[in-house]
């Protein structure tokens, strides 16, 4: 029987040893059940390092994000940065601050620590715990800041949320299409990990 996640990881294969083409360097999506998503990523490492045909590296983006000049950055600035502003604008202007900038560090510190690997066509980078960026970076940044930088590996997102109407829905919020990208259209749940 397929699931989401056995198509998820056939497809990445598939593009990685060329049996399927896409117009550039394929983006596979598949959405996950939020609950889902830690459960996902550590089947997926199981995945990677032992089941597959191609090499996978599994980067954790929760791992990535602290490694970044604009999270320190904006971790280290004391209170008195702010010091017209309370809480609220203070959590405001981090959180502005981090999504003007937190998608393309990221990239660049990815690229930086799998450099061989990200310029491979038969290599999959799994970005796992996507879930932990956000409300600071989105799927659709990072694969087009990927996309920039001519990142040739096959790269693999599961994403928190869902696709309503063919169009991918993060943590609930206002579907958008993300046309580069090729989707798993069902949804992994915790029912499909068992």
């Amino acid at each position: 029987m397929s699931t989401p996640l056995v198509d998820f990881t056939e497809r990445l294969t598939a593009f990685a040893t060329g049996q399927k083409r896409g117009i550039r360097n394929p983006f596979v999506m598949v959405p996950v059940d939020p609950p889902a998503e830690q459960a996902t990523a550590a089947r997926l490492q199981t995945w990677a390092y032992g089941e597959t045909s191609v090499p996978v590296a599994p980067i954790y983006l929760d791992r990535v994000m602290p490694r970044t000049e604009v999270f320190q950055t904006v971790v280290g600035l004391p209170s008195s940065f702010f010091q017209n502003g309370g809480a609220d604008e203070r959590a405001e202007q981090e959180e502005r601050t981090l999504q003007d900038n937190l998608a393309t560090e990221m990239v660049d510190e990815i690229i930086a620590t799998h450099e061989a690997a990200c310029g491979r066509t038969e290599q999959v980078l799994l970005l796992l715990h996507l879930g932990a960026l956000y409300p600071f970076a989105r799927s659709s940044e990072l694969l087009d800041e990927m996309d920039r930088r001519r990142v040739k590996a096959t790269v693999g997102i599961p994403f928190p949320g869902e696709i309503i109407g063919g169009k991918l829905s993060f943590f609930g919020e206002r579907a958008q299409h993300y046309y580069p990208a090729h989707r798993i259209d069902e949804r992994i749940t915790m029912d499909h990990l068992q």
